[in-house]
C-alpha cells in the first residue's frame, strides 16, 4: 500500500505558491477556503482531495504532478547533472533536509 507523504505535498505547494508571489491568504480566497485550511494543507495535517490538488495546481501554474511526486520530471524541466549526481542515493532524511535548507535559501532572497 502506497502511502502518501502529505507534508511533502504540502511543502511543494507552500514553494509554488511562493513562487507565484501568493500569500495563503490570498491562495484561501482564490480557492473559497479559509486560510486555516491552507495552512494545514502545507503543514501537512490535512488530507488534501486530487480535485483539490488540481484546483491548486491550475491556480498556481504548475502540474499536478509536481505536487504530486517526488520524482517527477517534465519535458520542459531540465535538472543540473552535477547536483543529481550528488544526491541520487541519498536518503529521505537528507533529501528532505536540503529541501528545507533550499526553502530557507530560497526565502532569503
Amino acid at each position: 500500500m502506497m502511502m502518501i507523504d502529505y507534508k511533502a505535498i504540502g511543502r511543494r505547494i507552500a514553494l509554488y505558491r511562493k513562487k507565484k508571489g501568493l500569500t495563503q491568504a490570498a491562495l484561501s480566497e482564490i480557492l473559497g477556503v479559509s486560510e486555516s485550511y491552507v495552512s494545514q494543507v502545507e503543514r501537512g495535517s490535512a488530507r488534501i482531495s486530487l480535485s483539490r490538488l488540481d484546483e491548486i495546481s491550475e491556480v498556481l501554474s504548475t502540474d499536478i504532478a509536481l505536487l504530486i511526486s517526488d520524482n517527477v520530471v517534465l519535458p520542459e524541466m531540465s535538472v543540473n547533472s552535477e547536483i543529481f549526481e550528488i544526491i541520487k542515493n541519498w536518503d529521505k532524511e537528507k533529501t528532505d533536509f536540503l529541501i528545507k535548507l533550499l526553502l530557507s535559501a530560497d526565502e532569503q532572497f
